[in-house]
């Protein structure tokens, strides 16, 4: 027989409990939006105040407008003068863009500037969930195909090469589609533009 006064000890216990768990829950202090937005990067950072970012507007033939931005803090790699850069971009003013460039006999960085009319090519990034991984490691795949298939049979048969060609062919696409790169031409602009 169940005693009246130990009924409630299991609903309290459970209380108590839920109760602890929410009060770990709740933050200690709240941010503000500027702090908020400075914390997602540097795209959401420019919200907060008017600035200047570069702008590389592609027209596809096939595949309509599309506009890459990239604002101070993003990496930039891109060809100009003979030479290629993959550095953060520093500074952006009405026409031109800085980055900083480590100088190894002073032991410090110094900035670069460059005229938007500089620039040659603009390598972008992408992330293509099993396109830029399998990239790389597709023509890999096709050489050790090869490498086994000669060393098992110990002679080159004609059925491996469309099969381990195709491997190499398709890593060598999914790198460029990983990581297009734009000639800057009519089609191609790159520009400087301003947020509001």
């Amino acid at each position: 027989m169940l005693r009246p006064h130990l009924l409630g000890l299991p609903i309290l216990l459970v209380l108590l409990l839920a109760g602890s768990f929410s009060a770990l829950a709740q933050p200690r202090d709240t941010l503000t939006t500027e702090q908020l937005l400075q914390r997602r990067g540097s795209k959401y950072a420019a919200m907060l105040r008017p600035s200047h970012y570069l702008a590389l507007d592609v027209n596809h033939t096939l595949g309509g407008f599309h506009r890459y931005r990239f604002f101070v803090g993003d990496e930039i790699r891109f060809r100009a003068r003979g030479e290629r850069y993959r550095e953060q971009l520093y500074d952006v003013t009405d026409s031109t863009f800085t980055i900083l460039l480590a100088n190894e006999i002073m032991n410090r960085d110094e900035p670069v500037t460059f005229r938007v009319s500089d620039v040659e090519k603009i390598i972008i990034s992408r992330r293509i969930p099993f396109v830029t991984i399998a990239g790389p490691i597709l023509p890999l795949a096709g050489g050790v195909y090869l490498l086994a298939s000669v060393v098992n049979n110990r002679t080159l048969s004609k059925d491996i090469l469309p099969v381990s060609g195709g491997l190499a062919l398709a890593g060598v696409i999914f790198s460029y589609m990983s990581n297009p790169h734009y000639h800057i031409n009519p089609n191609h602009r790159l520009r400087v533009l301003q947020t509001y």
